[in-house]
């Protein structure tokens, strides 16, 4: 099968540009391309050129790994969803973008459009690889299609019950203006390869066909740089001044905005010292698990429930939609989507072969049973935003007491951690060990999984289906997760690991003490850990499913 994958990131970056989206993508392309199959990927959204005279335009990109690349670029549609988020109408047809699609689709003939996300184009571009002739697949990792912001968390911090019409998305978050940020973009010279050939060949059927008539594509690519444009200060200090005149020699001379220089902020923070939010504060009210139906609004719909209201009717137009958890499916069906085009099938993982290329790195730590008083092992991996639950671990581990704190052993590998390191740098001489390391890479897993006793996952909003799980359970290692999303899918309370109630600290806290207790139960747990699915059955049950779209 000729099968086309879809998503805004380039496929040779994984899951360091993407993140764990892009990661599977570029794990099931290399799967599906070894199974025999004619594997394209389509990404677009974030390259704005100068260039006036050409438009919106797909571009070829050198083979990687043997997949034929392309990507739009000048696409009208921003990537990923922040830069478009105030223009919603715009992810719903973009004339010059949707055009341009149909045509690539004509000219590559694809059996299969596997779409992944739709960031950086927009629905249209479902309808134009059905006008070419294609059957649809569209998977479910995020939010994206009913949350412009894609995290169903109003200003990224309570979970959204209710988007009022759309009235709740037009005060959700700041954002950029979408034509000043692909100003900027473009003025940052992201032009792409300097060599390459416009997209105006005969259809073809297969690789050698077009391959030999791509020109050598220069390795020039020029790292995408997001500029904000701002008032500039002369001031070495960075703060506000201005020339000395009669008139500005007394009185006082306020700041635009709080001043950080120097140690204030420290000094604040001795005067008015961090305080515990209340238990009825909307960021730490515990979230259920139960995608209950949005209440009605008596407001009119805007720009944001146009949007929502195309993006479910585009999901009934696929052939299939792919829920990567229960919890997904039952959200989605809820708010429209067929019950008879949406089903479940969890995502594989391609963890498994990493961990079994460094199986020396991947074992055990010492029984419990043998030495109950050494410290417990923890770990947690993952971006540093709040959905994932740095914070929140944080937090919880402040509610312990030196007793317990001192029981534990804490592992840290965040991209992005510099910015919290701090708070546990405050708890390290009440901990028994703790290692902070900022970013990690894939294959760094098993080094970091190894002989730890409880992998955590705090999630803090229905977490679609986090891979973390999965890589934790393919290093043997028991997972400590939320009752959130996709979680409870995976593990199973007191079975091969635990659950606590979702954006609940005390919870959490609970649960590390009885641990921490009795962490003879984790030796149990252990043993009924079993590996994750890998990408190749995967990716025999996706081959599955594209022969009864294609016969159907």
């Amino acid at each position: 099968m000729r099968i086309v994958l879809v998503n805004w990131a380039r496929i040779w970056d994984g899951a360091t540009g993407g993140g764990g989206v892009n990661g599977y993508c570029q794990a099931l392309a290399l799967r599906l391309a070894k199974r025999g199959h004619d594997i394209v990927s389509l990404c677009g959204g974030t390259a704005c050129t100068t260039s006036k005279r050409e438009g919106c335009r797909i571009r070829r990109h050198a083979d990687w790994m043997g997949l034929r690349v392309f990507e739009v670029y000048d696409s009208p549609v921003l990537a990923p969803s922040a830069a478009q988020f105030r223009d919603p109408l715009g992810e719903v047809a973009a004339p010059e973008l949707d055009a341009e699609i149909e045509r690539f689709f004509r000219m590559i003939e694809p059996d299969i459009v596997h779409f992944h996300n739709i960031e950086g184009f927009s629905a249209q571009c479902v309808k134009a690889a059905r006008n070419a002739g294609a059957r649809v697949l569209y998977s479910l990792h995020n939010y994206h299609t009913i949350c412009p912001q894609v995290y169903l968390m109003q200003h990224h911090r309570t979970p959204c019950r209710s988007f009022d019409n759309g009235h709740a998305c037009a005060t959700c978050i700041e954002a950029v203006d979408p034509a000043q940020e692909r100003r900027t973009r473009a003025a940052c010279g992201f032009e792409g390869p300097k060599a390459y050939v416009p997209i105006t060949l005969n259809p073809v059927r297969t690789h050698q066909t077009l391959g030999p008539t791509i020109r050598a594509l220069g390795s020039e690519l020029v790292s995408l740089v997001h500029r904000r444009t701002g008032t500039a200060s002369s001031d070495p200090s960075g703060g506000s001044w201005k020339a000395i005149t009669p008139d500005s020699v007394s009185g006082p001379m306020p700041m635009v905005g709080p001043d950080e220089r120097g140690k204030a902020k420290y000094l604040l923070d001795e005067l008015d010292p961090r305080r515990w939010p209340s238990p009825l504060d909307p960021q730490w009210q515990p979230l259920d698990n139960e995608p209950t139906p949005e209440p009605e609004s008596d407001k009119p719909p805007n720009d944001y429930a146009r949007r929502r209201e195309a993006m479910i009717a585009m999901l009934n137009g696929c052939d299939r939609v792919l829920a990567v958890s229960e919890f997904v499916r039952r959200k989605f069906e809820n708010l429209g989507v067929d019950p008879k085009v949406i089903s479940t099938l969890h995502i594989g993982t391609w963890v498994n072969e990493v961990v079994s290329r460094h199986r020396e790195l991947v074992f055990d730590p010492p029984a419990f049973a043998d030495d109950p008083s050494r410290p417990v092992r923890l770990v947690f991996m993952g971006f540093n935003h709040w959905y994932k639950g740095l914070a929140m671990l944080a937090d919880t581990l402040e509610l312990l007491t030196p007793e317990y704190l001192r029981r534990i052993d804490l592992h840290i590998s965040s991209l992005g951690g510099e910015t919290i390191e701090w708070r546990f740098r405050r708890m390290e001489p009440r901990l028994a060990r703790l290692t902070f390391h900022l970013g990690y890479e894939y294959h760094d897993i098993p080094w970091i999984c190894g002989g730890k006793d409880l992998g955590l996952v705090p999630s803090v909003w229905w977490d679609n289906g986090p891979q973390t799980v999965f890589e934790f359970n393919a290093c043997n290692v028991p997972v400590l997760g939320a009752r959130l999303g996709g979680i409870p899918d995976f593990v199973e309370d007191g079975v091969n690991g635990f659950l606590f109630r979702g954006n609940d600290r005390f919870d959490m806290a609970e649960t590390l003490v009885r641990l921490l207790r009795d962490p003879t139960v984790l030796d149990r747990v252990r043993g009924r850990v079993r590996p994750p699915k890998g990408i190749d059955t995967h990716a025999a049950e996706l081959e599955r499913v594209y022969s009864d779209c294609i016969s159907s």
